[in-house]
């Protein structure tokens, strides 16, 4: 586990409501299960229109049963198709008291979104990446497409995919050692020393009890940050300043973990579980992710020796479907602490495909691997 944070480390819409089609399915859908209910198991159900899987609707996909059924239709009606997790919890569609009730909505819906590929299949994953990266040359930051093609059962056939977009310069000039805007690599799994897109380290051994989950991680960065200490030799080093950096790496591995698109959905819940146990945590009302969306976010602060950071992740409003995240760091310059964003992710489409794509064979390697 030392390496994982090692390698944390290192690396260091209004929305729209449905469509009109949408809510007559899912009146109709209702209407169908209560009249079901009704009739009782010695009456048959009336003749209706095959279902369409609720995948189809917009807001995610879940398993509805018939019971719940007329408890939901005013949900419908006023255009959502919403899901009770919690009997603690405020009703689905409104605004969360606080971060913890955001975070305990997002790991009920998470918990019950499972896209897996079946033999001969790919999960497929589409986001849209912007990084931060300084220099000699100064700050800028990138817009990078990337597409990741998972086999069933075999990490190590994956397939990333990156498009190369525009460039920021935060400061100085422009830099020289970026892709041009349009430019497209191929990274197989394996090919370069980042590692491959896979399970996040960790992930397949964590707990799915939250608060068994929050104790492992934190025993974890506690003896990881002893390590640190050792291999610096900073011995003498008080008490509040071992505190932050155990912190710092609670949190760090809890977004890493949170913000992977590969982490599996069970384990996304139990972190966000996880997440909402954290006092730190406050609740954003209106944040936009990198495709542009906006969403209500989760917001993690924590203090650094030479300022701070902070981690945001974004979800769907009224569904609490993951969006994306954006960290933010704050560095200490004279009397003042500059802001500034050093990474966002949106996820942009999860689903199954039967294919991914050759690669070109004039790929060149990655520039950065």
């Amino acid at each position: 586990m030392t390496n994982e944070f090692e390698a944390i480390k290192s690396h260091h819409d209004g929305l729209p409501g449905p469509a009109p089609e949408a809510i007559a399915r899912a009146r109709a859908l209702l209407a169908g299960e209560v009249e079901a209910e009704r009739a009782g198991s010695g009456h048959r159900r009336p003749a209706r229109s095959p279902r369409r899987p609720l995948s189809a609707f917009p807001g995610g996909r879940w398993a509805m049963r018939a019971g719940v059924a007329a408890g939901l239709a005013v949900a419908v009606t006023a255009g959502l198709i919403l899901v009770r997790g919690d009997r603690d919890l405020a009703p689905f569609g409104t605004p969360p008291a606080g971060a913890a009730e955001l975070l305990r909505h997002a790991a009920f819906v998470a918990a019950r979104e499972d896209v897996r590929p079946g033999p001969g299949r790919f999960l497929y994953i589409d986001q849209k990446n912007v990084t931060y990266a300084s220099g000699s040359e100064g700050e800028y930051t990138q817009d990078v497409r990337r597409e990741i093609w998972m086999p069933a059962g075999d990490p190590a056939r994956a397939l990333t995919r990156s498009t190369y977009g525009r460039t920021r310069v935060v400061s100085g000039r422009d830099p020289e050692h970026v892709q041009s805007p349009g430019t497209v690599e191929y990274r197989r799994a394996g090919q370069c020393h980042e590692g491959s897109p896979g399970l996040p380290p960790g992930a397949a051994d964590l707990p799915a009890d939250p608060d068994r989950a929050l104790a492992t991680i934190r025993r974890d960065a506690e003896a990881f940050v002893r390590a640190d200490r050792r291999r610096r030799g900073e011995d003498d080093l008080d008490r509040n300043e071992i505190a932050m950096r155990v912190e710092k790496a609670v949190g760090s591995r809890l977004f890493t973990l949170a913000q992977n698109p590969l982490t599996p959905s069970r384990t996304r819940a139990t972190v966000f579980a996880a997440l909402s146990r954290m006092t730190t945590a406050t609740v954003v009302p209106d944040l936009t992710d990198p495709a542009g969306r906006h969403g209500v976010g989760a917001s993690l602060k924590y203090e650094t020796p030479d300022g701070w950071e902070r981690g945001e992740l974004i979800f769907e409003p009224g569904t609490y479907r993951f969006l994306g995240y954006r960290s933010w760091i704050g560095q200490r310059e004279g009397g003042r602490v500059r802001e500034i964003e050093s990474s966002s992710m949106a996820v942009t489409a999860v689903k199954v495909v039967d294919s991914m794509p050759e690669v070109p064979k004039d790929a060149g390697e990655p520039m950065f691997c």
